[in-house]
């Protein structure tokens, strides 16, 4: 590794903001081998830095090795969601990019992350999205969480139905989804999108282009 990608990084792991723009303001690419330093950041949950980055001119839609973009990776840091922390990224995402992040949302049980990404109100639902190839209408329905999405504006603790809860079908509340870490990958979660986000977590040197995952290359649970 070499001395500027070291010294990158350990700005971003320390949220160190002020050495972080003493660097860009040298000349440091924040679009650096593909784009990793948005990624690692996100990936880490510190929106600020992402935020820093991206005025620096850091693309987020560059898309890692693996496939994944800083939404998504923001989805799976499962930091801030509950909170308007990230709406600057949601922002500048489109349709498609919302609902690669919803689907995110509903496989590792983001539920905050998915309540604002829909309160976009422009969210894709009907397209393949990249890490499952379902749609988000698709996964909301095996997930029971279709109410989160043609009721974006719901009160806290609303009760939904977890797609691997305990017998007896027991209804649980917001608060068992909300996510303040990265959670080992659920029971029925596809061993290929769980290798997706474990890859993605340990590469600090991403490359793009974005290669649209089918079906057929990443299988998911049947519902």
């Amino acid at each position: 590794m070499d001395s500027s990608r070291y010294r990158i990084k350990k700005c971003i792991l320390q949220n160190n903001e002020g050495e972080l723009v003493k660097l860009l303001k040298s000349g440091f690419n924040p679009n650096h081998e593909g784009g990793w330093p948005i990624r690692l950041a996100a990936r880490h949950g510190l929106y600020p830095i992402v935020k820093l980055l991206m005025q620096y001119g850091a693309n987020p839609h560059l898309i890692s090795e693996a496939g994944a973009s800083t939404l998504q990776l923001a989805v799976y840091s499962g930091e801030f969601w509950n909170t308007d922390k990230w709406s600057f990224l949601l922002s500048c995402c489109d349709s498609s990019q919302l609902a690669d992040g919803a689907a995110v949302a509903m496989v590792f049980y983001n539920i905050p992350a998915l309540k604002k990404i829909m309160e976009t109100g422009r969210c894709n639902t009907h397209i393949p999205t990249s890490l499952t190839g379902k749609t988000v209408d698709e996964l909301a329905r095996g997930y029971k969480l279709q109410s989160l999405l043609y009721s974006p504006r719901i009160q806290n603790n609303i009760n939904v139905v977890s797609p691997i809860s305990s017998p007896g079908n027991i209804r649980q509340t917001e608060s068992d989804y909300r996510m303040l870490s990265p959670q080992p990958p659920r029971r029925n979660l596809s061993p290929s999108v769980a290798r997706f986000f474990n890859q993605t977590a340990n590469q600090t040197s991403l490359t793009p282009p974005r290669n649209t995952l089918t079906p057929n290359y990443l299988p998911f649970p049947n519902f």
